[in-house]
Formats: C-alpha cells, structure tokens, sequence
C-alpha cells in the first residue's frame, strides 16, 4: 500500500517537475531562436509532448530505483529521444551566426535569459554525463567528455551555427560531472537487466 502511494505520489511530482522545466524554463528559452520557434510551432503539441516524454521518463525511472533495476530497454528509449533533442537544440537552433566567447563566466549576469540559458546548459548535458558513468573510468569520463564538448562547440563555431563559449564548456562539462556522479551512486545500489 505505501508503495503504491509512493508511486502516484511520485507520477504527480514527476508530471509537475515535467511540466515546470519544460512549460517554465525551456520552451520559453528555446521559443527566443527563431529557426526553432518555427519548427515547434508547426506541431500544435510540441510543448505537451515534451512534457510527457520528460514527466514519463522521470516517472519510469523512479519505478525502476525502488525496485532497484535499471531496463536497458528504458535506457535505450530515453536516450534515443534524448539524443536526438540535444541534436536539435545543439545544431538547430541557428543559423549564419558563429562567434567566439572566451569569457569562462559571461551567464554571471543580472539576465533572467542569460542565467535562464546556463541553466539550461548544464542540466542538457546531465544524462549524457549518466551515459558516461556506465562504463567510463574517471580519466576515461574527463577525457571523452571534454573532446565531446569541445568537437560541439567546434562544431556550431565552424558551420556558423553558434558560438564557441568557454562558458558553454564549462557548464556542459559540469552537467556532465554531475551525471556521471549521479550514476556512479545509482551503480552501487542497482543492476542492470
């Protein structure tokens, strides 16, 4: 019975922590890039879709902690829309624009956007720092994500699709330091099946 409850309870706050990263923090965000604007608006539920697959996936992965096993199905689901939407907001989201920021701390500023933007910076690259920590060593996870995140900025600098930020590396990498911490701790405590 209290585990039951502590399922619908969970279902709820996942449907809200969903619904408030999503409908608070990153549409608004993403709605500002015109090329993406106009992407999500030719789907009417683009905003109710994102919605769902965060508040289930978040969902899906309490379920799997308290029964302690991790689904590789789940894993390969998540990440697969996962990766996708980080493609699309990495490499989509401009166009014929490119610069290069040096300044590691530029999001330390009094702009709801700015701060809004590094936020959202970090937290992106959080499960791809999970990914990481299911095989990776240290050395190995330091090394790999920092030539990942690097090759992106490269990336959206070379095809005039961004900018080159330090501070964007910066917040990546920490998004990513968290996830793999994240699931080092998840590693003692549960099997995969």
């Amino acid at each position: 019975m209290r585990r039951t409850l502590s399922i619908i309870v969970v279902g709820i706050v996942s449907l809200i922590v969903g619904y408030g990263i999503i409908h608070l923090i990153a549409f608004p965000t993403l709605m500002h890039y015109p090329k993406l604007s106009g992407a999500m608006s030719r789907f009417l539920y683009t905003e109710w879709t994102l919605i769902a697959f965060l508040s289930i996936s978040l969902w899906l992965f309490y379920l799997q902690v308290i029964f302690g096993k991790i689904s590789v199905i789940y894993l390969y689901l998540v990440y697969s829309v996962y990766l996708f939407l980080l493609f699309i907001v990495l490499f989509a989201k401009a166009s014929h624009y490119r610069a290069i920021i040096l300044n590691p701390i530029d999001f330390l500023v009094m702009d709801r956007r700015v701060i809004t933007e590094a936020a959202l910076n970090l937290l992106f690259f959080i499960p791809l720092g999970g990914l990481y920590g299911v095989k990776a060593r240290f050395w190995e996870f330091v090394i790999v994500s920092l030539v990942t995140i690097v090759g992106i900025e490269t990336i959206q600098y070379v095809f005039y699709i961004g900018t080159f930020a330090v501070s964007d590396i910066l917040l990546n990498w920490i998004g990513c330091l968290i996830g793999f911490e994240m699931c080092k701790w998840l590693k003692k405590y549960m099997q995969v099946m």
